[in-house]
């Protein structure tokens, strides 16, 4: 935590220069601590348009500080740990995925190498694919750079663009190539290194978290393009007019993008049905040691799990033939409760920082936003750049909570009771 922090601290002031900005002026402290707290922790939820706003050195330190949020602390501190000589315990190596249970040192320094390489490779070929297309639309050198910036940006699922204009991708509404190509590297990202490198093997040697973590982003990402071709595509809304074609290219782009939160529709218009499904998919997220943020796949699927096996008379976890240990339920539980708590908290602080009444801010666009925050998805319905200095504050903590938090409240929790002794048993009454 203390190094996001003092990286978040130096992306804040490096961009606040006058040299990181188009006018060569000074950026207000909060906004440049704003955009980098936005970059670290991945989310992509800005107060002005990037390509307008920042020059070539500011946007450099934007995709900088997002390669450097994006993998988060499992990467960065296990090398840390690595360069200055350290061992990994049974808490370190938890670091990496409960996959790595036992694992010796050996295995965690080629864990390591292999998430590098994964990034360098899939960053790699969004890049080389996205390349013809942003030449053909920008020229060289100005096609060069935004293939690379939104290869980093899609892959890390930061949600950044340099499209210009405040409006995303919106111009690309008709362009299924580029929505493609940064989706799949999107996905791959939501998905985590361990899941990728676990599905080369035969599904029936797949372990038991990567079943649920394919079964519950595939399902999402289904019920995501769902979500839209039912509720935005006919009666002049948002993907109405499209061919069959570009409505399922842009379904699919919105839907993997409830954790990237780039967008090639104007959310403030969506239904409220879309919005109140969008809720719940940004808040779930990705899967645990991804790039992308919410309380993380791993713990709905076990939340589902549970849910699963009370209905069937079973007092423990049970799923495919595995028993999900007790302290992985109470991780699920814990993480889930507290992202609850710091959303309600969060949505109300920013009630009364932005006016408190239902006229002036609408609940939905205002729940809209403290969950594009704390879920590190960036998605906006244009609240973000007219907040009041104090609602960028509450955005900021948000962000920051959502990238560290589900995995601090994991780790607090031991894989093996602490306790040397257990109270006599009383019921509860539930239900």
């Amino acid at each position: 935590m203390a190094a996001f922090v003092v990286v978040i601290g130096l992306g804040g002031l490096l961009l606040s220069l006058p040299v990181a900005s188009e006018s060569r002026e000074w950026t207000s402290g909060v906004d440049a601590l704003f955009t980098s707290t936005s970059a670290v922790s991945v989310t992509g939820l800005v107060r002005f348009d990037s390509a307008e706003h920042w020059s070539g050195f500011g946007e450099t330190v934007i995709a900088t500080l997002i390669q450097v949020g994006g993998l988060g602390v499992t990467l960065y501190a296990g090398m840390l740990v690595l360069l200055v000589g350290g061992r990994f315990g049974l808490r370190g190596r938890e670091f990496f995925g409960f996959e790595l249970m036992g694992a010796n040192e050996r295995d965690v320094r080629r864990l390591l190498t292999r998430i590098v390489v994964f990034m360098v490779v899939v960053e790699a070929v969004t890049f080389v694919l996205l390349l013809p297309w942003f030449i053909e639309q920008d020229g060289g050198g100005t096609g060069l750079w935004r293939a690379l910036f939104h290869a980093v940006s899609a892959f890390n699922n930061a949600g950044f663009d340099l499209m210009g204009g405040g409006t995303g991708f919106q111009g690309q509404v008709s362009s299924p190539y580029p929505l493609a190509v940064m989706g799949v590297a999107a996905f791959l990202g939501s998905l985590s290194f361990l899941t990728v490198f676990q599905m080369r093997r035969r599904p029936r040697l797949w372990n038991l978290d990567t079943r649920l973590v394919v079964i519950g982003m595939f399902g999402l990402l289904g019920a995501g393009m769902l979500v839209f071709l039912v509720g935005e595509v006919q009666g002049g809304r948002m993907l109405d007019g499209l061919d069959v074609g570009d409505t399922l290219a842009n379904s699919f782009f919105l839907s993997v993008n409830r954790t990237t939160g780039m967008a090639t529709v104007e959310l403030a218009q969506a239904q409220d049905s879309t919005t109140t499904a969008l809720l719940v998919l940004m808040f779930i997220g990705g899967a645990s040691t991804s790039t992308a943020g919410g309380i993380k796949i791993g713990a709905f699927m076990v939340s589902l799990v549970v849910v699963g096996s009370a209905l069937r008379g079973r007092h423990r976890a049970e799923v495919f033939g595995r028993e999900i240990p007790a302290s992985i339920v109470i991780r699920a539980v814990a993480v889930t409760m507290l992202a609850l708590v710091a959303l309600a908290l969060g949505i109300w602080i920013l009630a009364l920082t932005e006016g408190g009444s239902a006229g002036e801010v609408p609940f939905l666009p205002l729940a809209f936003e403290a969950m594009s925050a704390l879920a590190n998805v960036g998605w906006s319905q244009g609240l973000t750049a007219g907040l009041t200095t104090g609602g960028a504050v509450v955005l900021m903590v948000l962000m920051f909570t959502g990238r560290l938090g589900t995995l601090m409240i994991a780790l607090s929790i031991s894989e093996r009771p602490l306790e040397r002794y257990r109270y006599p048993e009383s019921a509860v009454r539930i239900g």
